[in-house]
């Protein structure tokens, strides 16, 4: 399966050569950023601490959302693509953050472990942490065959729905959202618990509608003081623009061209850049990154597009100054410094490889890694000789994938060559336990 965005860290990376059913996480710095915005204002209107909300794009086409415990929000790219506004969006955020709110995930996280049943997900939440590096870290998602189980875990009952709903309405209005937007949202689904759960959204079994819900939420957007407000430009653009990722990288490049044709904003130069470097064309993406780049100088994004079209074509050489130049906009962003290490990798120079070993790792300490940059700094580890650590981080890229068997096999190779008690081998001990878990051991 191709990667959706390649990847470097820096661009939208799904899981390459994991099986049709396997879901993994969709990274992207441009596309976190945006998530960020858009979840920002909800989280301080429900009167949560800022960092408590973390939003995750799961690589699957179905319409889904759900969160678990620890305020870790998860969201199918497939739902994103169907919502047209950013405001539609938010209002599916504020009720995952309105049973949050409501004590909703506790009670069910009760009522998961009392009955035994703990979805790979959930488990790896928080538990993957210290292995990681960072409290947002662990992420296993569940694979096809936890899917039904999945389902029955992260199904609310319809009580606690309309209580999120309604709470949903409060944090859209304290944070200046028009509430109609949750009802445009749910409209989507209407009708479709008629269906059998052959044919019906993932979203409607995982949060059950009923025509008493969409009536009472319908009534308090009515009534509210924000119906009619605009999203404010900015946000539509920056929401244009990663839909436009989603379109370019998901759509079928002659459908995704279609969809923009005769267009020359931002976000469809953006699409048809991505969607003729798929073809592939190379000449024709160049040509329309540059243009969206003569436009944009200074956007980091644009250069990182330019450097991975330049690394998947095979000119590693290319695609470095577009990296470089892009983490001299953004020297934060993790992702962009893990894409320059992916980049120099790939020339596999002496001096390269020693300069990809640092980049990766600087990257890695700031942001948790990614199936592709894991290989890289796995590689680049080995390359330098150091051999558990590569093991170590081939462990944590299996971890990712959710192939349980492939990560505890490398966490014990790691363990065996590493100082024991060390950081690095309490992480691969860390990736033990996490297998451990999910399989019920």
């Amino acid at each position: 399966m191709r990667a959706l965005l390649g990847l470097a860290l820096a661009a939208i990376t799904a899981l390459a050569g994991l099986p049709v059913q396997a879901q993994g996480l969709i990274r992207d710095a441009e596309i976190e950023e945006t998530l960020n915005r858009l979840t920002e204002p909800l989280v301080s209107a429900a009167g949560l601490p800022n960092s408590s909300i973390k939003v995750h794009i799961v690589n699957s086409r179905e319409m889904n959302a759900f969160v678990t415990g620890g305020g870790d929000i998860f969201v199918n790219a497939g739902l994103i693509q169907r919502l047209g506004r950013a405001d539609m969006l938010q209002a599916v955020l504020a009720h995952e953050i309105g049973h949050v709110v409501s004590g909703h995930v506790a009670q069910r996280s009760v009522a998961a472990s009392q009955s035994g049943r703990v979805s790979l997900a959930g488990v790896a939440l928080g538990i993957l942490a210290g292995a990681a590096g960072s409290p947002e870290a662990g992420i296993f998602i569940a694979q096809g065959s936890q899917r039904a189980q999945q389902r029955g875990q992260l199904a609310f009952s319809r009580s606690q729905e309309a209580s999120a709903d309604q709470s949903s309405i409060r944090i859209l209005e304290a944070a200046g959202i028009d509430p109609t937007a949750a009802v445009d949202t749910l409209g989507l689904f209407r009708g479709q618990e008629l269906l059998s759960t052959e044919r019906i959204d993932p979203y409607v079994l995982t949060h059950p509608l009923s025509s008493e819900r969409m009536t009472l939420l319908e009534r308090s957007a009515a009534v509210s003081s924000r119906a009619g407000t605009p999203v404010p430009s900015p946000t539509a653009e920056a929401y244009a623009r990663m839909q436009a990722k989603f379109d370019g990288f998901i759509r079928p490049p002659q459908s995704a061209l279609d969809r923009v044709s005769g267009r020359n904003d931002m976000p469809a130069r953006i699409q048809r850049a991505i969607a003729l470097h798929r073809l592939p064309d190379p000449a024709g993406a160049d040509r329309e990154i540059d243009a969206a780049i003569a436009l944009e100088p200074n956007n980091p994004w644009l250069h990182e597009l330019k450097g991975q079209f330049r690394l998947e074509s095979g000119d590693a050489r290319g695609a470095v100054g577009p990296y470089e130049r892009a983490l001299a906009l953004r020297p934060d962003a993790a992702l962009l410094r893990a894409g320059l290490g992916r980049a120099l990798l790939a020339l596999n120079t002496p001096e390269a490889n020693a300069r990809a070993l640092q980049e990766l790792s600087r990257a890695r300490e700031g942001a948790l890694g990614t199936p592709v940059s894991l290989r890289a700094l796995a590689e680049a580890h080995a390359r330098a000789g150091n051999q558990p650590q590569a093991a170590l981080y081939t462990a944590e890229r299996f971890a990712l994938s959710g192939s349980a068997p492939d990560a505890e096999r490398f966490a014990r190779i790691a363990m065996e060559g590493l100082p024991q008690g060390s950081p690095e081998w309490i992480r691969a001990q860390e990736i033990l336990t996490v297998v451990e878990r999910a399989r019920g051991g």
